[in-house]
């Protein structure tokens, strides 16, 4: 993180330019001056990495106040930040780093930053990005990168480490890794796919703007980069105490299928059966307390009740209250009927005597 002091007699200027450096990041703005000769006085305490000035000022000429800087903050880069551009021939005889003309350019004031960055050897650049990567697990696996569009992997093999990465969040050793993705393969073999796999990950993560991606600690590899998932949002709902219609909503809409059901990862069968439970006993909960409700929520969470398990017959005894509540006899027989014969047909059994004497008493 670079420090930076802002000088301007234009106090907007200084909020656009500060605004500005925000949204970029990697900066932190430690003193902002419309008075330059309180700004050339705070230097030899603050001692910033980057002077962000303009020139033409009531109090001070820019150039002027630049040639005296050396002595107070000589490790301070100068970057001018101007409307006018007959200065800038003075500007870099005194050292400027850069020269910005007014009005900024948000990406030309972030290639002088960054260019800032490399000339101090900073290790990292910690630029906000537009948008983080986002990774999607209900169903199939996908990273979706900064423009909406799904990253494409160079092998399925390198798609797995990475969303193994994504699931375990947290280091892992490489000899799990292996044990986990590789465990036909002898040792030798399976080390040199670990190997490949990092390889093309880090690489693909690097043409998406994360140059650091993958940590690799004490033999123990993680992912470093930002990101959100569709289960993140997931367990923000099923995590709450109390069931919110709205986020019934939300979840019915974003619980499309299971945990990674598309694909075929032994390491996610654990994370799939305890997610599913819970999306259940969300679900369950919002039933079995809405019940004298005729939402046409209701109706959907108990369908998706009976989607994510068909065979638990406490959901199609939910389904057929619900109809038989709404005076709907006709749709509760025809549930009773659809569950009858796929249980008759896939296990060779009845419903059992609650659900067949709802039906008698119709």
């Amino acid at each position: 993180m670079l420090n930076a002091v802002l000088v301007d007699d234009e106090i907007l200027a200084i909020e656009l330019l500060e605004a500005m450096l925000k949204e970029i990041g990697g900066v932190e703005i430690i003193g902002k001056f419309s008075n330059p000769l309180e700004g050339l006085e705070s230097l030899e305490v603050l001692q910033p990495d980057i002077l962000f000035l303009d020139i033409e000022m009531k109090e001070m000429n820019g150039i002027k106040l630049a040639e005296d800087i050396e002595s107070l903050a000589s490790q301070t880069e100068i970057v001018f930040v101007t409307a006018y551009d007959e200065y800038a021939l003075e500007a870099f005889n005194v050292h400027a780093v850069d020269y910005i003309l007014k009005p900024i350019e948000k990406s030309r004031l972030e290639k002088t930053v960054q260019r800032i960055y490399q000339r101090r050897k900073q290790p990292d650049f910690p630029f906000k990005r537009e948008s983080s990567l986002r990774a999607n697990f209900l169903g199939g696996f996908r990273l979706i990168d900064q423009h909406n569009e799904p990253i494409k992997w160079r092998t399925k093999k390198v798609k797995e480490f990475c969303a193994y990465l994504i699931h375990q969040n947290k280091p892992v050793h490489r000899e799990q890794i292996m044990e986990e993705l590789w465990p036909d393969r002898t040792l030798d073999k399976a080390s040199v796919a670990l190997h490949t796999s990092v390889y093309h990950l880090r690489k693909e993560l690097k043409n998406h703007g994360y140059h650091d991606s993958i940590k690799y600690v004490d033999e123990r590899y993680s992912l470093s980069i930002e990101l959100s998932s569709d289960v993140q949002n997931l367990k923000k709902f099923i995590g709450q105490t109390q069931v919110k219609i709205e986020d019934v909503k939300k979840l019915i809409d974003l619980y499309k299928n299971h945990y990674l059901a598309e694909e075929y990862y032994d390491w996610a069968l654990e994370e799939r059966g305890q997610l599913q439970k819970r999306v259940a006993q969300f679900l369950e909960k919002f039933v079995v307390t809405s019940f004298m409700e005729t939402d046409i929520v209701l109706k959907e969470a108990i369908e998706k009740l009976i989607e994510m398990d068909p065979w638990e017959e406490r959901y199609t005894l939910y389904l057929v209250q619900f109809y038989i509540q709404q005076e709907n006899n006709p749709a509760a027989i025809e549930s009773y009927n659809r569950y009858k014969t796929t249980l008759w047909k896939q296990l060779g059994i009845k419903p059992q005597e609650k659900l067949e004497n709802l039906i008698k008493n119709i």
